[in-house]
């Protein structure tokens, strides 16, 4: 973290304040790109342009769009984006105390699980992103200094909106139809212990003591933060909140380029006599000894071809660490070694 230089910004979400860091080389190479992108995208579209931001709870995903929106005022050849959240889409805290669900054969109030995708009205927010596409509409917001909705409280009204949520790519449910309102979709991915980290910080700082943080990160964040993980759909774009609270790129896994065996087997022979295998291969049979160098060379390669694919598995979020290790009976030492 010492070698970042981190700029400091306060911010107001929900009523509340912020203090929030960004560092600088991550601005000027992924948010500003970012932000470039996305303007052409919505002039090319001709509309208003919903760009989709998904993290599960703990990554930073309120304060990451409303810096994305201030970082759009500071470029004018970037298109105005306005940061608006999905937590306005909560079920009222009346019916939340009159409903409930069942799990695993239980009748639980959905006002136990506030936060979970169960508790909020997703209708409503289908029929909200309806209308945001070609009106300035008016958004609800959750205020925390309350712990509740208050409707039509801010105007759509920018030519992108950056609307951040936990569930907006989770792949169950009625949630599964609104992917479909997103033009682009960003997924900010984290490695959960540091949102356990994260989570339990941020309740103690909201006056808790460590038992009760740890115990609410173990009945709700936990729960949210695993489903969320597993169960979103894949987006446009993943980025990936580092231990200290930077983001950066994931990695993309590359089509493979198919080889035209037909055109290769029309090639000339290779002649390797002049080359450093070939000479260490001829030397090794005027000694009278079997050259290892081909069964060695591919085997190595096939293994650092092997490590490659694992790596890049697990970095563009594909496959956990653990179903890595499931899989391909990969031990946790090999592990470290494959993505340092």
């Amino acid at each position: 973290m010492n070698d970042k230089v981190w700029r400091t910004c306060r911010l107001m979400i929900n009523g509340l304040a912020h203090k929030v860091q960004y560092n600088q080389a991550t601005i000027d190479t992924l948010f500003l790109p970012f932000l470039r992108r996305m303007s052409k995208m919505q002039q090319k579209l001709g509309r208003r342009m919903i760009v989709f931001l998904a993290a599960p709870p703990g990554v930073g995903k309120s304060t990451l769009a409303l810096f994305l929106e201030r970082l759009s005022n500071t470029d004018e050849e970037i298109v105005p984006v306005q940061a608006l959240g999905l937590d306005g889409f909560h079920y009222p805290n009346s019916y939340l105390a009159s409903h409930s669900i069942e799990r695993d054969g239980k009748v639980i109030p959905l006002s136990a699980i506030k936060g979970a995708p169960e508790t909020f009205a997703v209708e409503k927010l289908m029929g909200k992103l309806t209308d945001a596409r070609k009106n300035n509409v008016r958004w609800p917001i959750y205020d925390r200094t309350i712990h509740d909705v208050l409707e039509d409280m801010v105007t759509v009204k920018r030519p992108i909106v950056i609307l951040e949520g936990n569930w907006l790519l989770l792949g169950e449910d009625k949630w599964q139809n609104v992917r479909s309102f997103a033009d682009y979709s960003l997924f900010v991915s984290a490695e959960p212990q540091d949102l356990k980290e994260r989570l339990i910080r941020r309740k103690i700082a909201g006056g808790s003591t460590m038992e009760a943080a740890k115990k609410f990160y173990q009945k709700s964040d936990r729960l949210n933060v695993e489903r969320c993980l597993k169960k979103s759909w894949p987006a446009d774009e993943t980025w990936q909140m580092l231990a200290d609270g930077d983001y950066q790129l994931k990695n993309k896994i590359m089509p493979t380029r198919m080889v035209d065996r037909d055109a290769l087997w029309k090639k000339p022979d290779v002649q390797i006599r002049n080359t450093l295998l070939g000479g260490l291969n001829t030397r090794n049979a005027e000694q009278g000894l079997q050259p290892p160098l081909y069964d060695e060379g591919y085997a190595k390669g096939m293994e650092e071809a092997r490590k490659v694919i694992l790596k890049k598995l697990y970095e563009s979020g594909t496959m956990s660490s653990k179903a890595i290790l499931d899989t391909f009976q990969v031990t946790a030492e090999e592990f470290k070694d494959i993505i340092k």
